[in-house]
């Protein structure tokens, strides 16, 4: 049903001018059929093809115009459904929808996880108000440093993730160490700008790497750079005195 209104739904005006035409031709057709076909009595095309023309345009309107409104709903139903409304970001199950269509589509490429430093300081010292402010600071500052085709998403509280499709290990640690410098954010409510950072944990995959993998990796080499400072990226793969095992399950699921 989703697929039919997607497909029949006008998507402007003057789309729906063509289709309210195509519509009324069809009626038409139907009505010679069943004229001829049916009833078993002459076509008289003329008279014939204005009277269905008159009483069909109004409901095929109207019809359209339903559709088009349905259309209208189910994308802005789709929109909250899939989009974090405080960033404007994917949220966490349409980021991870999003990198498992691309990964299993055969693209290499890194994965970050992104952690707000020092975060709950800020919400205990200003409020939560200015933390929205400082998100979507961060939001911000994912849009303006990506690329394009890169995907973006909010995994929730100060916690957001990146796919980098078909990046090499020196773009992505360009791109984090961007990401890593100071942000600063006047928000109403503090007495000062807010200077936030934030830790990133990277996993670089191939393209038969499941995306919980990926996520694991990651999610350790973020933890490392917590542990070594914030404000700083660390890929699982760099060196380490007692590297951790990729195979023991982490926070993030892919359920």
């Amino acid at each position: 049903m989703t697929y039919l209104v997607d497909l029949i739904a006008p998507r402007s005006w003057k789309d729906g001018i063509w289709k309210g035409i195509a519509f009324v031709f069809l009626v038409n057709l139907l009505n010679f059929f069943t004229t001829i076909l049916v009833r078993g009595i002459p076509f008289n095309a003329a008279p014939e093809i204005i009277n269905t023309t008159i009483v069909a345009i109004p409901f095929v309107m109207i019809a359209l115009g339903s559709l088009y409104h349905q259309r209208a709903l189910q994308q802005k139903l789709t929109l909250l459904a899939t989009t974090d409304m405080l960033t404007g970001l994917p949220n966490r199950r349409a980021f991870l929808a999003r990198t498992t269509e691309v990964t299993q589509g055969g693209q290499t490429g890194a994965l970050l996880l992104l952690d707000a430093d020092h975060f709950k300081m800020i919400n205990d010292t200003w409020g939560h108000s200015v933390g929205d402010v400082c998100l979507a600071a961060i939001a911000d500052r994912l849009r303006r440093t990506l690329r394009p085709g890169d995907i973006a998403g909010r995994l929730g509280g100060e916690e957001f993730s990146i796919f980098l499709p078909g990046a090499t290990v020196e773009q992505a640690r360009a791109i984090g160490d961007r990401l890593c410098r100071t942000i600063a954010v006047e928000a109403e409510g503090a007495d000062r700008d807010v200077r936030l950072t934030m830790s990133i944990g990277a996993s670089f995959g191939e393209s038969s790497t499941p995306l919980d993998r990926l996520m694991a990796q990651a999610d350790r080499a973020l933890y490392r750079a917590k542990a070594e400072g914030r404000a700083r990226m660390v890929f699982w793969s760099d060196p380490v005195n007692d590297p951790p095992d990729p195979d023991i399950p982490l926070r993030y699921r892919l359920a």
